[in-house]
């Protein structure tokens, strides 16, 4: 039976997911999330080079990111490709309204904060 979960709890588990990742974790499995035509070999370069992570730090992630079963590693006829789980992208979207709350918060807080400032200069 699939989990249903409320938007609240949603942003919950999004945050609980979030402390369990590097950053470099969760720009890779983004990257790769966006990526699904490349072999692994030409994903990791695209990554490493755009978002400057070194090479041997997205190999490594990737790894760890098909061990939490969030990527798979397909080969076929001598490549290699790299494609995003369902669980993976169930994930990515459980970090996405997490990262979205916080972004509301922040331009909340910056702009009470611009209010504030205006106050004090009258």
């Amino acid at each position: 039976m699939p989990l249903q979960l409320s938007k609240e709890q949603e942003k919950k588990l999004g945050s609980l997911l979030a402390r369990g990742f590097t950053k470099k974790q969760l720009v890779v499995l983004d990257s790769v999330s966006k990526d699904k035509s490349r072999s692994i070999t030409a994903a990791s370069r695209r990554i490493s080079a755009e978002k400057k992570i070194p090479l041997s730090t997205v190999k490594l992630d990737l790894k760890i990111l098909e061990q939490l079963s969030l990527v798979r590693i397909l080969e076929k006829d001598g490549f290699k490709k790299v494609l995003m789980t369902k669980f993976g992208k169930t994930v990515l979207r459980l970090l996405s309204y997490y990262n979205n709350a916080i972004n509301v918060v922040v331009q909340l807080t910056n702009s009470i904060f611009n209010l504030f400032t205006h106050v004090i200069q009258r």
